[in-house]
Formats: C-alpha cells, structure tokens, sequence
C-alpha cells in the first residue's frame, strides 16, 4: 500500500475511533460529504471504510479472545454485534475458524504497520512473527501505535507498575506469556525494600530490588526475549536525546516504556508522537490525577497527549523492548533471581529481601515516629509507605505463587511437589498482607485509618503479622534455594 498523508489520516482517524466510529463524525471531522469520504477511503485503502471499521473490530475482538477470560458472547455484544450467532459467522469467514477454536488454539495477534506511521494489531504469520515483522522506514513527524491495553492499577488483577506495562506491551507484539511469569521474571513477585532511616515513600520502588538498578527493566525485556535499551536522564541529558530514543522505537512499530512523563517517575506506556517527538501520548497510571495531569489532554482512544513531558523532572527515563532477540529467560535464571531478590542483605541505607521485615516491623513499633500523632502530614505519609509494603507482598506473593503453580504443572514429580509448597507459603503471604490491611481500614474512611496507624495495640498485631509472613517467605525461600540446586 503506498504511502499518502490521506491514507495516514483515515486510517488513523478510524484506528483513534474503533470503541465509537461513526463515519457522519468522521466526515464532519474532515470536512467532506460522506458520499466522497467514502470514494476516498476506498481509492487509498482499497476496501470500503465499513468493511475495513468491521475488519479491525473482529481483530480487537481476536485480541480479547486471547487476552481476557471473557464470554465469547459478551465480547460479540461489545464488538457490536448482535447475537453470538452473527458474530460467529463473521469471525469465520475472517479467521477462517469460529471463536472457539481460534481461543484454543491461539493464533499471534500483534502491531503490524496499517500504513507509514500508523499500527495496529493484526494476524500475525508464524514466518514473519519469527522475523518480528516487516517494518518500512519513513520520514513522518508521527506515528502512533493504537490498539496497545490500557495501564492502570488493578490491570490484570495486579497493582504492580512496570510488570503491568510489559504484559501491556507483550500482548501488542504476539507475545504469548502470563501476567505471572512476567512478575516472577521481573523479580517484582519476590521483592521487599525498607529505608531504615526512613519513611521513604520509595520504598517498594521496583527499582530498588536488585543492587544495580536498571538491570530490573532489562528482565522485562529478557522475560520475552526481546532486544532492550535504556536511556537515562542524566545532567547531560537533553530532551532531543530522550524524543530520538522514543521516536526510533516507535516508529518501527515498539512502544516504549517510561519513567514519568506524567506525574512520578514511575513507568507509563509511551505509544506515539506527534510534532517530531514533542508531543507525546500513551497511557499512564496518573493522566486522570488532577494534581498531576493539569496540562493534558486525552485523545479519543483514551491515550494522554502531553506537551509538557521534559518540563516534567521526574521523567527520568525511556526504555524500548524492541526486536525477538534469543530465548526468553530460563526457568532456572528465574529462581536464581527469585532467591537473590529474597536473600536477607543490606544495601546503603535499605534492608532488603528477608531482613526487610525486620526493618518494617522495627520502625513500625518505634514510639519515636509516632509522637504529635495529631500532626496529620507526619501520619498521613507513614501510612501510603505502611501500605506499599502491605501491597507490594499482597500483590507480589499472590503472582509468585501463580507462577510456581505454572511450574508445578510442567515439571518432573519431585520438583511439583516443591514448587507447590513454595506456591502455598507465597499463598499465606499474600493473606496475612490482606490481615494486615483489615486492620489499617479502607480508604473510604481515611481519618480512621489514620487513628488505626497510631494506636499502638494496631501496630502491635500488625507486627506480629510482618513476622508471620517473614517466616512463610523463609519457608519459600528454602524451596526455591532447593529448586536452584
């Protein structure tokens, strides 16, 4: 298909509109009648616009058949179609086989090139998936990559950031793996982090689980055995250096992963640009945070679109899971990282792994931090650091469990049965989290919450808990230990 920036503009135009196309808004969009948008559409894309509109609603239906345990029928309802029947007979004669089977036998979905500067997801051929696809280099100010899986907490059941962008990201290019196995081979599934000195509200950051960094992102990428690179914001670092990075991932067809761009610099998904990279729009977990999102604005697919990405200084870096690149990470380099993210140690001002819970419940029960409880900025702050770590075991032993679960499924007699025990002690972690939470309160009532902090009695039970759950993760930890021997 050749390129023409109409062709550009209509394909991006319905790819923007997939949720709610209407070709009277589209023509009042463009300012033509509809009888000539439609001749235009067909002279550049070479089908009638309802037949192309119909053909990617079946491919976003085709990627919730893989990617979601809905109903067939209520994803033939929210595709528009009218019955399970008509649904059926639509998808065969596109796929070539009903829904049923195409769920069973999971066929690639992922971004392919509709036209220079625009992707969507498409059927995949296993040749050219092998091959990651055929890009074409243009020279276009953006390009946008549509159809990536909206990020926000509570995504696939899970409220840990940078896992929830690569799976995001792993769906958008064919790749087959679960949520689990991305936690696990991330290292996030087995991570506790406490600054001793203190109440750091960055504690649980990802990027605190190992003792270099950034080597944390690089698993996301070696998890789907993907080509990587990482640029940083150094003092050097100038906003055409980070636009460059973004620009060339995005335009051969990969979304990038972020450090901010909106609000804290925590990971987003960076889909595309605008204006030669100075605008940019994705998902992030705060574009719909008034206190972070004041300047941006919201495209019609949902997407952010931001113009004040650099001036924000916590964007702090840009990272690209790029081209297949080798073998995902072995399940044997995943225990090592479990254990090693685990093992009890002490790294500047952070205890990490085992003795973190000691640090945790240590702090906790010291008088000294909970003086003029009356001051409510003081508590107020104690409180979000006492719920990351709550959450961030809730949330993480909750993913490794599964994913010893997957294990167990696949191995020989021995090792199941010692995958499913460490499976169970993960299991106990995450409860004993979810106790731990029942005797703080909800966010419904913060004032109580905050009362539940101070009082002494509540912090009491609340270390008992943290030692609870410090010794069934020791439990784990000799089981995975054994796995690595």
């Amino acid at each position: 298909m050749s390129y023409s920036a109409m062709a550009h503009a209509l394909t991006g135009y319905v790819e923007e509109h997939l949720e709610c196309f209407d070709i009277r808004s589209m023509s009042e969009c463009f300012g033509f009648s509809q009888a000539y948008l439609r001749e235009l559409f067909l002279k550049n894309m070479d089908m009638p616009i309802m037949q192309y509109y119909r053909r990617r609603k079946l491919i976003m239906s085709a990627f919730e058949l893989l990617h979601s345990d809905k109903k067939i029928i209520d994803i033939a309802l929210e595709s528009g179609f009218s019955s399970h029947e008509a649904y059926t007979r639509a998808f065969r004669k596109s796929f070539g086989m009903p829904p049923s089977q195409f769920r069973l036998e999971r066929p690639a979905i992922g971004r392919r090139q509709l036209e220079p500067g625009v992707f969507g997801l498409d059927r995949i051929a296993g040749e050219e998936k092998r091959r990651d696809g055929l890009m074409m280099e243009h020279n276009e100010k953006s390009t946008v990559l549509y159809g990536i899986r909206k990020v926000e907490h509570g995504a696939y059941g899970s409220n840990t950031m940078y896992p929830i962008c690569v799976k995001a990201v792993s769906e958008y290019l064919g790749d087959d793996v679960s949520y689990a196995y991305i936690m696990a081979a991330t290292g996030a599934a087995f991570r506790l982090v406490w600054n001793r000195k203190m109440w750091d509200l960055s504690n649980v950051d990802i990027y605190h689980t190992l003792t270099e960094s950034n080597d944390i992102y690089a698993y996301g990428a070696q998890a789907l055995g993907r080509e990587f690179s990482f640029l940083g914001r150094e003092k050097e670092t100038t906003k055409a250096a980070f636009a460059d990075h973004m620009k060339a991932a995005i335009a051969q067809g990969y979304p990038v992963i972020a450090l901010g761009i909106i609000g804290p610099p925590e990971p987003c998904i960076v889909a595309g640009y605008e204006a030669d990279g100075d605008v940019l729009m994705g998902w992030n977990f705060f574009q719909n945070d008034a206190a972070f999102a004041a300047s941006v604005r919201t495209a019609d697919n949902g997407y952010f679109v931001c113009d004040t990405w650099w001036e924000n200084t916590d964007t702090q870096a840009v990272m690209c899971i790029g081209a297949a690149h080798g073998a995902r990470r072995s399940l044997q380099d995943i225990i090592k990282t479990a254990a090693d993210v685990m093992e009890a140690r002490e790294e500047y001002d952070y205890a990490k792994g085992i003795r973190a819970y000691d640090a945790w419940k240590e702090m906790l029960l010291d008088e000294k931090w909970f003086e003029n409880n009356a001051a409510f900025d003081g508590l107020f702050e104690k409180l979000l650091v006492h719920n990351d770590a709550m959450v961030c075991i809730q949330d993480g032993r909750k993913w490794g469990a599964a994913f010893f679960e997957e294990v167990a499924a696949a191995c020989g007699e021995q090792d199941a049965a010692v995958c499913a025990q460490v499976a169970r002690h993960f299991r106990k972690v995450s409860v004993l989290a979810e106790e731990m939470m029942a005797l703080i309160g909800d966010w419904s009532d913060m004032e109580k919450m905050l009362q539940n902090l101070a009082s002494r009695s509540v912090r009491e039970k609340t270390a008992g808990l943290i030692d609870a759950a410090k010794a069934e993760d020791c439990r784990a930890l000799e089981g995975i230990r054994q796995l690595g021997n």
